[in-house]
């Protein structure tokens, strides 16, 4: 086998030698970003707790009534006594602020206020009145559809004594339903924290999820809240975040034991709109990050059908390419497969491996369809 791909090598002509050689810049590429970015937090040692910090958690909600009757008692159970929830009620129609009103009869760390009408850009003024409410110099939203949280949740919320970091950033996902858009939003949330965690660790900061994120309430006040951003439909404080998050001041907890879980129906315009939120947040972001996300992209996408294809072209030289492939693809599941460990997310094993492998596409062909479309309603707002 040797003696044939050496003979092979010594027919090839120069332009055979580029294409290869493309190839292989292409894969080193993959290799070191592998590594580096997707699997380097696998090294994350377990974060310092020392001392304690008070936390606001803020609760935005409109229309929430069922999941406050569900929720809410079990998530102020888990708050600490020092702590607080902020509740703020977005012009709900029904029972919401009720429900919650009853609550606060037997909780005292618990605060309420309300958008008295119906207000554009309601869920960043919604935000906003309980960051201007809240006691504590940390704050961290919570979703009305939180259902589970990890076992140490509320102790490690409060953990946040490190007098260098802003921001603390924890996992959050769906509970696992076993169904279709269920199993595709869990797999697209799952990488696409993957990715800003990797980011972060690399000096390019960002978030794409603005729960189970704790900051310093200070620092939005500092960067002016949403200011013109506040037309934005898709995100939220990740925008504001986005704009002071740093490597150096922001600590990752990437472990069940801090991690929060929503229980939400998913139909295929949930999953759709998180397609389009990590659009628009990454158009915020500054040029250098958005250009190393798009070369990251385009390599992603080009990859895999380069290297099927130099399998039809240079059929000699298959057990090189296939033994690379391999070596990839090992290293790809290896690393996620120890990554939802850590997350405690190992029903989402073979469908993120999946995903994996069809996303690049699937993101492209949607970015396709959105720009055919782009005077379609939908791109230019949630609602």
């Amino acid at each position: 086998m040797v003696e044939s791909l050496l003979a092979a090598i010594a027919r090839f002509h120069l332009y055979e030698w580029v294409v290869i050689s493309i190839f292989f810049g292409i894969y080193l590429l993959r290799i070191i970003y592998l590594f580096l970015f997707t699997g380097r937090v696998l090294l994350l040692k377990k974060p310092e707790r020392i001392g304690h910090s008070p936390v606001s958690l803020l609760l935005a909600f409109r229309n929430e009534e069922k999941n406050l009757e569900k929720n809410l008692a079990p998530l102020l159970a888990s708050v600490k006594p020092d702590s607080e929830v902020i509740a703020v009620d977005d012009f709900s129609q029904d029972n919401s602020l009720s429900v919650v009103g009853i609550f606060k009869i037997n909780c005292n760390n618990l605060r309420i206020s309300s958008l008295p009408q119906e207000t554009r850009y309601s869920e960043k003024m919604a935000r906003n009145i309980a960051l201007k409410a809240a006691r504590h110099e940390w704050a961290m939203v919570i979703p009305p559809e939180i259902s589970s949280t990890g076992e140490n949740w509320a102790e490690v919320v409060s953990s946040f004594s490190g007098k260098d970091k802003n921001v603390v950033v924890n996992y959050s996902n769906l509970v696992d339903t076993g169904k279709f858009f269920n199993r595709l939003y869990r797999s697209e949330c799952f990488f696409q924290q993957l990715k800003s965690f990797g980011f972060i660790l690399n000096g390019l900061s960002f978030i794409n999820f603005e729960e189970n994120v704790a900051f310093r309430k200070s620092r939005y006040f500092e960067a002016g809240g949403f200011g013109p951003k506040v037309k934005e439909p898709f995100a939220n404080l990740e925008l504001v975040i986005n704009t002071f998050i740093t490597k150096n001041n922001t600590e990752i907890n990437f472990t069940h034991s801090t991690a929060i879980k929503k229980e939400l129906p998913v139909t295929c315009s949930h999953f759709t709109d998180l397609l389009k939120k990590e659009m628009h947040i990454r158009n915020y972001l500054p040029f250098g990050k958005r250009l190393v996300l798009f070369f990251e992209k385009t390599l992603a996408l080009v990859f895999l059908p380069f290297a099927i294809l130099l399998l039809f072209l240079f059929v000699d030289l298959w057990p090189v390419f296939s033994f690379l492939l391999i070596v990839y693809f090992a290293a790809f599941s290896f690393i996620i497969k120890i990554s939802l460990k850590h997350l405690n997310e190992s029903k989402l094993f073979l469908s993120s491996l999946v995903y994996a492998l069809i996303m690049p596409y699937l993101k492209l062909g949607y970015q396709g369809y959105l720009y055919l479309h782009r005077g379609n309603q939908k791109w230019k707002s949630k609602k």
